[in-house]
């Protein structure tokens, strides 16, 4: 009798786990997503990340430990023009399908139709998950020049939590006034990344490019900002923009920002200047002239 009340128990908890399972991955999700990889089953973010963070702390420096930095120049500069080339890309596939300003402030809801309008947000929003995807490279490289210094918490938490939301946005929402998270943070990854790749080639630009750094991190903040006030804007009551994505973005980006108000305060203070230190993606390093 105990075994079978046992049984009874399982198969009930069995049932509410598939219930909600259903509901929560399958229910709930932009069903024109079907043809679309890696947006399915949430075991595809769990298994990217679970990748992640082996490779970053510890695959890649026990195999690193008694080995020189790579040099990875030629690849960075790959790594960069792609990254510039890409967030044009997903600048111009959001305006030619209807992107306007007015999304940073107005009322914008998703269009699950499959009108052309529609489907364009929507392959935007997937485009700009692969991207996040592929930023996380950015960490792996990081670790295979054996710059430590360069994963910081800053840079780990940001990019984690950006894959996560750019998966979450492109499965569930693809689409309404939230793509301009999407448009302003492609813009500032264009300069930055374009800084990025002078400063892998500094022997041919006839400037200095320490002057940039305050500037580069500058427009991170005042981009991160800009997202706030969007966000805020979809939160008012009269808004249908889906509350659980807003719920899981915003604490996010509160902790963002004052993260990297933390940092701009601490690298250009009087303190910081006097120990010739500068900020970095990955956090504060010595200035090196």
């Amino acid at each position: 009798m105990d075994s079978n009340v046992t049984d009874s128990v399982g198969d009930s908890l069995h049932q509410q786990f598939d219930h909600w399972y259903t509901f929560l991955v399958d229910d709930l999700s932009d069903k024109r997503i079907a043809h679309l990889p890696f947006l399915h089953s949430p075991l595809w973010p769990i298994s990217v990340l679970s990748v992640y963070f082996l490779l970053v702390f510890y695959w890649v420096p026990n195999y690193m430990r008694d080995r020189k930095p790579y040099d990875l120049r030629k690849l960075m500069l790959a790594y960069n023009v792609f990254q510039v080339v890409v967030c044009y890309c997903l600048i111009r596939q959001l305006v030619r399908h209807g992107w306007t300003f007015r999304y940073l402030y107005t009322c914008e809801l998703a269009d699950y139709s499959e009108s052309r309008e529609a489907i364009g947000f929507l392959h935007a929003a997937y485009l700009n998950y692969c991207v996040k995807t592929a930023e996380l490279v950015e960490t792996v490289l990081f670790a295979l020049r054996k710059k430590r210094s360069q994963i910081s918490f800053l840079h780990v938490y940001h990019h984690v939590f950006t894959y996560l939301l750019a998966w979450i946005f492109a499965k569930y929402v693809g689409g309404s006034m939230l793509t301009y998270t999407i448009i302003v943070n492609s813009l500032v990854h264009m300069c930055m990344y374009s800084y990025y790749l002078l400063a892998v080639i500094p022997a041919y630009v006839p400037f200095s490019l320490n002057k940039l750094k305050r500037y580069i991190t500058a427009l991170q903040i005042i981009q991160l900002v800009s997202i706030l006030v969007n966000i805020l804007f979809a939160a008012r009551s009269s808004c249908g923009v889906p509350r659980t994505h807003i719920l899981l973005y915003m604490p996010y980006m509160v902790v963002l920002i004052s993260m990297f108000v933390n940092f701009y305060l601490k690298t250009y203070s009087g303190i910081t200047k006097a120990l010739n230190v500068c900020y970095t993606d990955g956090g504060v390093q010595k200035k090196v002239h």
